[in-house]
């Protein structure tokens, strides 16, 4: 009777209960409820505070160099020292052969007796006061020269294609390497399309000091010097009428629609950029890195420019085709542009907007904030104004279509470089959107403009990250000369 195993079932069953109950306990205190944007794993015990998202100075020290993706992670943290005067930001930006900015336009309330050429001079240091900063790692310093080095190293230099904002990120970029006392001539009648309207190209001054300098630490011959170092194509589709309309007539479009559209457009663009990267003879011992092209096609692939695409039943069912003919026009560029050797093709994530931008006069905290306020961006759009029409324009321009667009390049970047075999384009997706969703602060005419950007703010931050990839491209490839040691 003692031995009766029947006798222990009721023991057994009681100590599974509270095995089960003392274990749920164990997991509910363990785990964190879940995030709605979680940080990313790699990050986790490098010393965040849970409200600042910080990280520690040990941290950053284990990292001296961020990775691409670490690049684009982190918070706008306040300039030091701050800008307490407007002769202060003049001496920072001075600029001999350029004038200083001027300000970034800012509305006037009631009651406010300052000038507008006052308000906006101060908005523009508000704008101004702050500074990008990776929660792990650091980027490498920019320096004009060092960045110009690159390009002369190169047969064709940097290429920026895009669109009006492509078009910002040109004249910032123009005015830091003026701040570095790097002198241009452009428009010379030798250049292949030097007198297109689109088509902006810079070359070195050959007889200036700071050229001869840069000439000579860049170890090229003379003849680099015939051909530009910066160019700029402001192509705002990246393919031309008649593929735009093959692409949307497959999905409805009328053959005899009326195009009254005025994209801005560069003929055989991509033909223009196998030549500027075509090694020249003479050169091959000395210009050996690839020419660089900054590539972007965003805010005009929306419902309100390809309005030839006909009506739907539904707001989703006219944006899948929009988001269809985006990637066709991605698949004709890639099968362009992939052939061509001596090319790195960076393509810049297309920007946020920000509806109402007015009401903002910093950055967000971080990226969590950011993402978290920055939703229902239609209906905000459409909330601030007060016609049906008006209502329907907006939200056609579909400003929540820029993350989707981004994601598809991200994703056919990673595609190409996997499948790559032989010398043709390398491709690079330059990650900014974390670094522009928190900058609601710096668009340039609040109340009116949510998508452009005041000069330079953000502008030259993209510039930063691009300078800062090329570094690192460089490293990995082992190139080690003089003059990217020890940055």
């Amino acid at each position: 009777m003692g031995n009766d195993p029947t006798r222990l079932v009721p023991s057994i069953v009681l100590f599974s209960l509270l095995f089960f109950l003392g274990y749920t306990l164990t997991l509910s205190f363990s785990f964190p409820k879940s995030n709605p944007h979680p940080r990313p794993f790699k990050y986790a015990g490098l010393g965040f505070d849970n409200d600042n998202i910080n990280i520690s100075s040990s941290a950053k020290a284990s990292a001296p160099w961020c990775t691409p993706e670490e690049c684009a992670s982190g918070r706008w943290e306040p300039r030091k020292p701050a800008f307490t005067s407007l002769e202060q930001f003049r001496a920072a930006y001075a600029n001999r052969l350029d004038h200083v900015w001027k300000g970034c336009r800012a509305p006037i309330f009631p009651g406010d007796e300052r000038s507008q050429g006052k308000v906006d001079e101060e908005r523009l240091m508000d704008v101004m006061g702050w500074t990008w900063t990776p929660y792990v790692g650091g980027l490498r310093k920019w320096d004009a020269d060092e960045f110009m080095i690159r390009l002369l190293r190169s047969p064709g230099g940097l290429i920026l294609i895009g669109d009006s904002i492509s078009q910002q990120h040109h004249h910032a970029l123009g005015y830091l390497l003026n701040q570095g006392d790097l002198n241009f001539d452009r428009r010379l009648p030798f250049l292949p399309m030097y007198n297109h309207r689109n088509v902006h190209q810079a070359l070195l001054k050959p007889h200036d000091p700071k050229t001869r300098e840069l000439l000579q630490r860049a170890g090229v011959p003379e003849s680099r010097l015939k051909r530009p170092v910066v160019t700029m194509l402001e192509d705002h589709m990246l393919i031309d009428e008649p593929e735009i309309r093959a692409i949307t007539e497959k999905m409805g479009a009328s053959k005899s629609y009326y195009w009254y559209h005025n994209f801005q457009r560069v003929p055989d663009w991509e033909q223009f950029v196998a030549n500027a990267s075509r090694p020249r003879e003479g050169e091959e011992d000395t210009v050996t890195e690839d020419t660089v092209m900054l590539m972007n096609a965003g805010a005009h692939w929306s419902r309100h420019e390809l309005a030839m695409l006909p009506a739907r039943n539904s707001d989703k069912e006219e944006q899948a085709r929009v988001k269809e003919s985006y990637i066709q026009m991605i698949n004709i560029i890639t099968r362009r542009l992939s052939p061509i050797p001596r090319l790195s093709v960076y393509y810049r994530s297309t920007a946020p907007a920000h509806p109402s931008c007015e009401n903002h006069s910093k950055p967000y905290n971080n990226s969590i904030v950011a993402r978290e306020a920055e939703t229902h961006i239609v209906p905000r759009l459409k909330a601030a104004v007060s016609t049906a029409m008006l209502e329907r324009q907006r939200s056609r321009w579909d400003w929540d279509l820029f993350a989707v667009h981004n994601e598809l390049w991200r994703t056919k970047v990673r595609r190409l470089m996997r499948e790559r075999r032989g010398p043709g384009a390398r491709w690079f997706y330059l990650d900014l959107w974390d670094v522009n969703l928190q900058r609601p602060d710096a668009h340039s005419e609040p109340g009116i403009d949510c998508l452009h950007w005041c000069l330079p703010s953000v502008l030259n931050e993209w510039t930063a990250h691009l300078n800062h990839n090329l570094f690192l491209d460089g490293l990995a490839r082992g190139k080690d000369g003089k003059d990217v040691e020890g940055m």
